[in-house]
């Protein structure tokens, strides 16, 4: 029960060693080395993100669907010349031409007009870096001419007469099927255009922002017929948007950043290598300092086992022939003298068996030694140990066990006895009226061969503060009024929750000062019976 002159303390615990200090160390360094991979991460797959846009290939294709664009064909009957153009109503980007002789530059050609309406916005094309042409050809010319017709330059444009601006390509031809693949860019103004507005191919730039039409046409070709099929006009191209721009700023907070960490990790690392230095002369100590630690642990073990075993034989005696003294005829003063050396010597050697109890569990030496015995026979024992005692001081003392309980189990009966015993003791010693009970209860069938069974020890006696609860558990702790500590070492709650754990189960206190205590113990038995009838069969 509660109990506490002296804790002992193991300064060691709270000591950081080395391998701690380095481990630590590199968590930090490592924290650091993650951060700036995580930071970097982010930044490049935003940057990515913005690319993917960027970076994405532009592509129109031209048809002469209803409603976007519109086919149109022209010739030289415009201006005066004979040859004809005819358009195939089924296919509308199939014309053939007949070129006749009578105009100064006899012409034919068919094309798409993009802006549709009076006011119709042409296409922009600044995005496109080539244009490719797949079509059918047929007849004598062998150099045909892309024409592109642009919005006038601002200056000219609201000006009587200002027509859109032709831009021209010629390109070769072949009978047959023809891919053809031209740069936008080589696109040139038609020079009757610049001569009629007094204007040169110097101070007048290629804008493909608003392009209003685009044409195939034959020119300067030998008179005959002609013939082509368009199957499609492309443009394609990579434009320099402003993600492109985010990404040259993006890159450039990518390397400020990344000289910034890792300048931060140079210094990071020369922190921690002299730190690791500094920490492998202080491991060294403590190697030292443990070493010598654990031979005076070793010497002190051996010690406790040798001395209790050499004080425990002649207390044996001693308590023995008192026992032998107490039995034959003395006058009360001998009497008392020989009851006071057999429970001196009780009491000694059970401090014996505590220390010696408590210098094995921290050895991680407590065996326990399983058997089947009578359950029922034990709390007898304990009944007639504690209720004289417990007369004495006229308290009501009950054992009770469950029906449900079996008779015989399968434990180490010395240590189950050890642990009744202490709290049993415990609760008559710090119980001055009321009553003191033990139950013992089944719980359920764990599996075919164990059970668990629960040990309830109550009283109502001084009880424990809350605040003391967890101190009462503690090697050398005592608790509560110092008059009741009388030959208490503080040992015994603490020796008793080691080998209930030993025995793979729990204890647990609730108690209110002034009105009780109430000690559980919950452990896992075996069944005799089955176990028996198991090998048996």
């Amino acid at each position: 029960m509660p109990q506490r002159p002296f804790r002992f303390l193991d300064r060691r615990r709270n000591r950081p060693t080395a391998s701690n200090e380095n481990e630590s160390g590199w968590l930090r360094y490592g924290a650091l080395k993650i951060e700036a991979v995580i930071f970097l991460l982010v930044l490049v797959t935003f940057a990515a993100v913005l690319g993917k846009g960027a970076l994405t290939r532009q592509a129109l294709v031209l048809t002469a669907q209803p409603g976007q664009f519109a086919g149109y064909a022209f010739a030289d009957s415009e201006s005066g010349g004979r040859s004809t153009i005819t358009i195939d109503p089924e296919r509308p980007m199939a014309w053939s031409c007949e070129i006749r002789t009578g105009a100064t530059y006899p012409y034919c050609g068919y094309g798409l007009q993009l802006a549709l309406g009076p006011k119709a916005q042409g296409r922009d094309f600044s995005r496109f870096q080539t244009v490719t042409l797949r079509l059918h050809w047929r007849g004598e010319a062998d150099r045909l001419r892309l024409l592109v017709k642009t919005a006038p330059p601002a200056a000219l444009r609201g000006k009587p007469g200002v027509q859109d601006v032709p831009l021209a390509l010629e390109f070769p031809v072949a009978s047959g099927t023809n891919t053809i693949i031209l740069p936008l860019d080589r696109l040139e103004p038609e020079q009757w255009w610049l001569s009629s507005h007094g204007l040169s191919s110097r101070n007048l730039s290629s804008d493909l922002t608003d392009v209003r039409s685009v044409a195939i046409a034959a020119s300067s070709a030998p008179p005959g017929p002609l013939a082509a099929s368009l199957d499609s006009v492309s443009l394609e191209g990579v434009q320099l948007s402003d993600e492109q721009w985010y990404l040259i700023i993006l890159s450039v907070w990518l390397v400020m950043i990344g000289a910034f960490l890792a300048h931060r990790l140079l210094g990071m690392r020369r922190d921690f290598e002299a730190r690791q230095r500094r920490q492998a002369e202080e491991a060294r100590a403590l190697s030292d300092a443990r070493i010598a630690a654990e031979a005076a642990n070793a010497a002190k073990s051996q010690f406790l086992s040798h001395m209790s075993h050499e004080l425990r034989t002649p207390l044996n005696a001693v308590i023995g022939y008192s026992y032998w003294l107490s039995r034959g005829n003395l006058d009360p003063k001998q009497r008392t003298a020989v009851d006071a050396i057999r429970s001196s010597g009780e009491h000694l050697l059970a401090v014996i068996t505590d220390i010696l109890d408590l210098a094995k569990i921290e050895a991680g030496k407590l065996d326990l030694q399983p058997v089947a015995f009578d359950l029922a026979a034990c709390l007898v024992e304990l009944d007639q140990m504690f209720r004289l005692r417990a007369e004495e001081k006229n308290l009501a003392f009950t054992v009770a066990l469950a029906p449900e309980v079996p008779n015989t189990i399968v434990a180490d009966p010395k240590r189950l006895r050890q642990v009744l015993i202490n709290l049993l003791g415990n609760a008559v010693k710090f119980t001055d009226g009321g009553h003191v009970t033990l139950r013992a209860e089944r719980l359920e069938d764990e599996t075919g061969e164990t059970a668990r069974l629960r040990f309830t020890v109550e009283d109502t006696g001084v009880g424990i503060a809350p605040d003391q609860l967890d101190a009462i558990f503690r090697p050398f702790e005592q608790v509560g009024e110092a008059a009741r500590h009388e030959g208490g070492t503080g040992l015994g709650l603490s020796i008793t929750r080691q080998i209930v754990e030993t025995m793979g189960g729990l204890i647990r206190v609730d108690s209110t000062p002034g009105q009780g205590s109430r000690f559980v113990v919950e452990t896992s038995v075996g069944l005799a019976e089955r176990t028996a009838a198991r090998r048996q069969a």
